[in-house]
């Protein structure tokens, strides 16, 4: 089974939210519940805080809203692709 990738199309750094808001393609499949994920550069987890409600925009494209720890700004760029670790 190929596991799922997410790749960031936009971020955005909503000082009043938790964390970094990372919009983006998933392959593969869909998420069930929050990711485990790892960047695919680097090889480092990504921390995700949690999965935001879809805006009429995300229904639209099909997209997925991520709320990703601040810690790892890094690697949350546009274009980083993600993928999610097997339990």
């Amino acid at each position: 089974m190929t596991a799922v990738q997410f790749i960031v199309n936009e971020v955005f750094d909503i000082p009043t939210r938790g964390g970094l808001i990372a919009v983006g393609s998933t392959r593969n499949g869909d998420f069930i519940g929050i990711p485990r994920l790892r960047d695919d550069t680097s090889g480092q987890p990504i921390h995700v805080l949690g999965v935001d409600h879809p805006t009429p925009r995300t229904r639209r494209t099909g997209e997925t809203i991520l709320v990703v720890d601040r810690a790892d700004a890094e690697h949350v760029l546009v274009g980083r692709l993600w993928t999610a670790e097997t339990p």
